[in-house]
């Protein structure tokens, strides 16, 4: 999933009053925004219509998650040149599905060899258009690690175990299976729709600007989008997302000489390549652990004091401490002036992801002449990522000892969205899990990021409200990940309430 850390904050949040009215074929939700004077009318799928819907889901369970044991046995690892033609299997597999279930102009789309799936429904003339956006690729994984085999999908006490089942292969089939129900149950979906479903998140989205750019046409009658690539909070309480942090990454190599050399015959008179990059990696970070830079975080927005207030009231209080036991962690990093949560939410932070230098299998005798390693920012509100480069850049050839050469393997993931609660796509998708859950969901930063979120919007096409269902304890992006059954199905629901929600909501 997005490349994510979440702090689990508190539940008891409100922020609309709902007021539930009925109509004769549709049901209709009525609710107050606190931030402006008018009210948001949603359309629901009538209690016969549930009812079916709900048939079709049970009926065809056994199916939905063959179709989800399919797609996780394609090790679909994209930053992996070897996985190029799982990847191509995978996104020629949702072609197929969406065609069987009657899902219009499907095509699988390559570029820079990363694939994306698009396909479409518009019978609608008089309807609006929604965007549904997810990702097929998943992470790497150590098998070792596993207690079964990544990719090969086992359910253990209701939970199914298998790499990308919650990021982000259960949630698109979660989503496919809702329009199959909608279709079959309907003959017909309440609201046109488009689906774009990413083979490349996990390493950027490097593709999609470039997709995007080059199909305007495809973009321009879309006048809502959700991303699925998404979570809620527990059980019985949904989650909207205020903001994300954007990325950009940073590999760094340095040269000392055109080859190892003996170290009884050169050590001490001739530079280590491994301690160069050591001591430029040292003059990065101050003692607290934030960034050495001068002006690091100038660029970023400052936060006002009711803004700061507003995020503390959704923390959980007591996340701090448990979290240090949890991971045998003695304390905590970073700006001081900032509290546990803004560092990750709102603030931007460096890491060192990966360093590679000498021989590691073994002994050897050598003083290294070249030295690896690869920065992470993950940037907050307003800081351009591109600057954040530069500065790091310039950083390192400053600090770089002994005249040693440096090379730079630069990309940017996407810069900082925040959201506007009062826009219709949000508002539509809250009232959408308020009526699911019976209480508002929870509304809060993370410190993660889904390149989706800034490239579709800055690429010409609109804001993404994220929805879904994946929790934080469900291990993406890390050994065992799982996807909770009960999720699964609560998040069928979710996405065909959201499609009747659409329905007349045009956007001015």
């Amino acid at each position: 999933m997005l490349y994510t850390i979440l702090l689990i904050m508190k539940k008891n949040i409100i922020y609309y009053f709902t007021l539930l009215v009925f109509f004769s074929y549709h049901h209709v939700s009525t609710a107050q925004s606190n931030h402006r004077n008018t009210s948001l009318v949603i359309n629901k799928a009538t209690q016969k219509q549930l009812k079916e819907y709900d048939r079709f889901f049970v009926e065809n369970h056994k199916k939905h998650i063959n179709n989800l044991v399919e797609l996780i046995a394609l090790p679909t690892m994209s930053m992996k040149p070897e996985n190029k033609p799982e990847l191509k299997k995978a996104a020629d597999l949702l072609k197929d599905m969406l065609h069987t279930i009657d899902m219009e102009n499907t095509e699988v789309h390559f570029t820079n060899e990363l694939p994306l799936v698009t396909a479409s429904y518009s019978r609608n003339k008089k309807q609006p258009t929604i965007l549904f956006y997810g990702h097929f690729d998943v992470q790497p994984v150590d098998k070792e690690r596993w207690k079964s085999d990544p990719f090969s999908a086992e359910i253990r006490d209701e939970r199914l175990y298998g790499r990308g089942a919650t990021d982000d292969k259960g949630p698109i089939i979660a989503l496919i299976s809702a329009i199959e129900g909608l279709l079959k149950v309907d003959g017909k979906l309440p609201v046109n729709i488009k689906l774009l479903l990413d083979g490349g998140e996990e390493m950027g989205s490097p593709h999609l600007p470039i997709w995007l750019a080059s199909n305007q046409e495809w973009l321009s009658d879309i006048d809502f989008g959700v991303n699925v690539d998404a979570m809620m909070n527990n059980d019985n309480q949904g989650m909207m997302w205020k903001g994300l942090r954007g990325a950009a990454d940073l590999e760094v190599t340095i040269t000392s000489a055109n080859t190892d050399l003996h170290s009884g015959i050169y050590g001490g008179v001739a530079p280590n390549a491994a301690l160069a990059a050591s001591k430029v990696i040292a003059s990065l970070w101050n003692k607290d652990g934030s960034i050495a830079i001068k002006g690091f975080y100038d660029g970023l927005k400052q936060y006002s004091k009711i803004e700061r207030k507003e995020i503390a009231a959704v923390v959980d209080p007591n996340q701090e401490a448990e979290d240090l036991k949890k991971f045998d962690i003695d304390q905590w990093i970073g700006e001081k002036e900032y509290s546990f949560y803004e560092r990750p939410w709102i603030r931007t932070s460096v890491d060192i992801t990966g360093f590679k230098a000498g021989y590691t299998e073994g002994k050897a005798s050598i003083i290294p002449h070249t030295a690896w390693f690869r920065m992470l920012a993950r940037t907050g509100p307003e800081h351009d990522p591109k600057e954040v480069l530069e500065m790091l850049k310039k950083h390192v050839k400053d600090s770089l000892p002994w005249g040693l050469k440096v090379d730079f393997k630069e990309s940017v993931m996407g810069t900082a969205p925040v959201f506007d609660e009062n826009d219709l796509g949000f508002r539509i998708g809250k009232q959408v899990l308020t009526d699911f859950f019976k209480t508002p969901p929870i509304i809060l930063y993370i410190g993660g990021t889904v390149p989706a979120l800034s490239s579709i919007p800055d690429g010409g096409g609109p804001n993404l409200v994220s929805v879904g269902f994946q929790r934080s304890d469900e291990n993406f992006h890390a050994d065992n990940e799982y996807m909770r059954i009960e999720s699964f199905k609560k998040g069928q629901r979710i996405y065909a309430n959201l499609l009747h929600a659409f329905v007349n909501q045009l956007n001015e």
